[in-house]
């Protein structure tokens, strides 16, 4: 009896997984609007009530989608160690990465372009800060730990940046040439980042 609700609680866990791979397949090939609860239980191969016993509506199994696409991201960007011998560069490549993941059909459609409609400016702020914010702000202390930036206040300087590059991120979605917007924007991010560092 005692593994009975283990299994259970697995269960669940593995149809939720399930119902939010394939509405984030479906939301990134069709997006948002062209994208039923019943298209996405089919993909998943559960039934429509299957979808709504574990989300409420639509949008909330979209906000699911939301942090998975950001999370991937976040750790995908924190695997690496710093350089020992350039801590400043490994903080410009992790920024570049990040710039690099905008142009990636994933991100960009989830995160970037249907993120702020369907979730609203307000919360989509919020999760940014929350995920992309959590990044920058380890890269920031890790420099400023280093000595390579002054000690700032960690999160304030952290939003700041975030928002920034979250300008620069939007920026990246909104163009025909995202490639070539990546590296215009990584130059000049670069310029002002750069204005940050310790003397």
């Amino acid at each position: 009896m005692s593994d009975v609700k283990p299994q259970r609680l697995d269960y669940v866990e593995q149809t939720r997984q399930a119902l939010v791979e394939a509405a984030e397949r479906l939301f990134t090939a069709n997006g948002y609007h062209r994208t039923s609860l019943d298209a996405v239980g089919a993909a998943a191969r559960f039934t429509k009530g299957a979808v709504y016993r574990h989300f409420k509506d639509k949008q909330s199994l979209f906000e699911a989608v939301f942090i998975r696409v950001h999370t991937d991201t976040a750790t995908t960007l924190l695997t690496g160690a710093p350089a020992v011998d350039d801590p400043w560069q490994w903080g410009l490549d992790t920024v570049a990465e990040y710039l690099q993941a905008c142009t990636q059909t994933r991100y960009r459609r989830i995160v970037l372009e249907e993120g702020p409609a369907v979730l609203g400016w307000s919360r989509w702020r919020e999760l940014d800060q929350q995920y992309a914010g959590r990044i920058l702000e380890q890269v920031l202390v890790e420099l400023m730990n280093k000595q390579v930036l002054p000690h700032y206040p960690a999160h304030l300087l952290a939003r700041l940046c975030c928002t920034l590059i979250g300008e620069a991120a939007l920026t990246i979605a909104d163009t025909n040439t995202p490639d070539t917007t990546r590296e215009q924007t990584l130059a000049i991010l670069t310029k002002l980042l750069t204005g940050l560092r310790a003397p």
